[in-house]
């Protein structure tokens, strides 16, 4: 029975070691909205309640078992024809990315987009001066 189990436990990261780096890579997403999540909601003077944290381990678990289901219809039934692990990912970074920032947003009082758009244009909008006829 051991020795099955480790030859399961074996196989199983063989498999995964693929999308070791999306795994992790959605685990930090989590930790980072997590983490500026809480100090938004203190920001905003909010109770943090074990409710909200647990929120976040069903979301560890979703996302994870997303990622890995994703990974398996795309190598075993889609013969790698689609890029579905793309996708996935793709979606979950962003929807995470999109609530860092709008933590971002409420922790330092500003719209961080709005503020990088109007540097950047404010920078690019400036006239060269005036060439001088010799």
């Amino acid at each position: 029975m051991k020795d099955w189990l480790n030859s399961l436990l074996v196989s199983s990261v063989a498999f995964l070691l693929p999308i070791k780096l999306v795994i992790i890579t959605a685990g930090v997403l989590i930790l980072t909205d997590l983490i500026t999540g809480i100090a938004a909601a203190r920001k905003r003077g909010e109770k943090i309640t074990s409710a909200a944290l647990s929120r976040t381990v069903a979301k560890m678990a979703v996302y994870q078992t997303v990622i890995i289901t994703g990974y398996m219809l795309q190598m075993n039934l889609l013969s790698n024809a689609i890029p579905v692990i793309n996708v996935v990912s793709g979606v979950i970074g962003m929807v995470e990315f999109k609530s860092i920032i709008e933590n971002a947003n409420c922790i330092l009082g500003t719209d961080l987009f709005k503020e990088v758009v109007a540097r950047l244009s404010s920078s690019n909008n400036q006239q060269p001066p005036p060439k001088q006829d010799k």
